[in-house]
């Protein structure tokens, strides 16, 4: 009876054990949102104020540069490592755009204390792995002392800095141009019909659809942070970064 109860001990702690291992490396990456913004922040280590500046701030570098960064702050890797797990969170959400692949993940983990900053394939000639040991190691301070906010701030400047020139901006359609350009050709006709009928029925015509679509309108998609539809549309990493403990 007693071996009995030693072997179903050892059988039950063998159990533990494997359980133990098999949780080991296994964090979930969420299921991309609909709109992926550049912070995703599961922690809460970022005030709103703060999340909103950096938001803004890579949603501009996007439009300028095309180069699309996420920062994902997570509370514990699981045993996972962090550079794989940056690369297929990446990979997962498509980050970058396509024939890019100028995606950048930084990623943090409180609990482990540690960061990683991953690339695109697209990245790589640039942003190499000695450049993000660099840059990790100017942001450890910042990140010791708890000063999340800076050390993120601080590693965009330098990849700003590094990535200078290198990406430009995709095409858009051009909406806005077209729309402008109808409208200061219907100006235009109204303004010879008033001359050469003086008809003031018409003169108030126009300053109602002056009124309407005033010229001063600003038709720079890209000053405007409400045409900013998602992050996405890449997603081939494995362009080389680096990771440390803080």
């Amino acid at each position: 009876m007693r071996k009995f109860i030693s072997l179903l001990f050892i059988l039950l702690l063998i159990s533990v054990l494997l359980y133990t291992d098999s949780a080991k490396g296994q964090f979930n990456i969420p299921t991309p949102p609909k709109k992926i913004t550049p912070i995703q922040d599961y922690v809460g280590i970022l005030s709103n104020i703060e999340t909103e500046k950096l938001n803004k701030k890579l949603i501009l570098y996007s439009k300028e540069t095309s180069t699309e960064i996420l920062v994902t702050i997570i509370q514990d890797l699981h045993g996972e490592d962090p550079n794989f797990l940056a690369i297929k969170w990446g990979e997962k959400w498509k980050i970058g755009k396509l024939h890019k692949n100028n995606g950048i993940i930084i990623l943090l983990s409180v609990n482990d204390k540690k960061i990683s900053i991953q690339n695109g394939y697209g990245i790589e000639p640039y942003l190499t792995d000695l450049s993000t040991i660099k840059i990790i190691k100017k942001v450890k301070p910042l990140l010791k002392n708890n000063f999340y906010y800076q050390a993120i701030d601080l590693s965009l400047q330098n990849i700003f800095q590094i990535l200078q020139g290198k990406f430009k901006k995709e095409n858009k359609k051009i909406t806005s141009k077209s729309y402008y350009l109808g409208y200061i050709f219907l100006f235009l006709v109204i303004l010879l019909i008033f001359l050469k009928i003086g008809d003031p029925s018409l003169l108030n015509t126009l300053f109602f659809i002056n009124f309407l679509f005033p010229l001063n309108k600003n038709f720079n998609d890209d000053e405007n942070e409400d045409d900013f539809d998602s992050f996405g549309g890449g997603g081939n990493f494995g362009g080389g970064g680096s990771s440390e403990n803080w």
